[in-house]
């Protein structure tokens, strides 16, 4: 199928990475040098950024990142011209962080934590008033939520019984279709 990717579209892929692939992430995520994400990345957040996530960021010839290339090729007909990639931890934290991203899209990928929905994705809407959650996207190892960066999201590790979590983020810049 070949698209432009739609803002509104989201998609929800359970085991995305090869097994393989994703058993060797997860050995990697153990020894990996984590940093303060605010320092490094940042997102426009609509509150009080909280300095909760750190990350490490990955070339793109590394496997994960050239996993996600060839899946959009494949799946969507889309040939990524421009992504940054990172590891992402993320612990438990006592309250939202609803933002938006720079990109066009975003490739989230879970890789280690509890299979909870309060580990997940929150999507946001505005009521006019506030900013209230739209939709859960639940945590399970090994799934992409693939949405438009311009959708307000974030996560739900401020909900009763949250534990950390490490995801993939792949934030899609530039892309032309096949």
């Amino acid at each position: 199928m070949k698209m432009n990717w739609n803002k509104d579209l989201i998609v929800i892929k359970d085991n995305f990475l090869d097994e393989t692939l994703l058993k060797k992430i997860q050995v990697e995520l153990e020894t990996a040098k984590f940093e303060n994400q605010w320092e490094n990345i940042g997102g426009a957040y609509l509150g009080d950024p909280q300095k909760i996530y750190f990350s490490v960021f990955l070339k793109q010839d590394h496997p994960g990142p050239v996993a996600v290339r060839s899946f959009f090729k494949a799946e969507f007909g889309i040939i990524i011209t421009k992504m940054e990639t990172y590891y992402i931890l993320s612990p438990k934290h006592k309250k939202p962080t609803p933002h938006t991203d720079r990109s066009k899209f975003n490739c989230l990928i879970y890789l280690k934590g509890g299979s909870l929905i309060n580990n997940g994705t929150a999507l946001y809407e505005n009521d006019g008033k506030n900013w209230v959650i739209n939709s859960h996207l639940g945590f399970k190892e090994n799934r992409a939520l693939i949405f438009s960066s311009k959708k307000t999201h974030a996560s739900l590790q401020f909900g009763e019984g949250s534990t950390g979590r490490f995801a993939m983020s792949n934030w899609i810049y530039e892309y032309e279709l096949e």
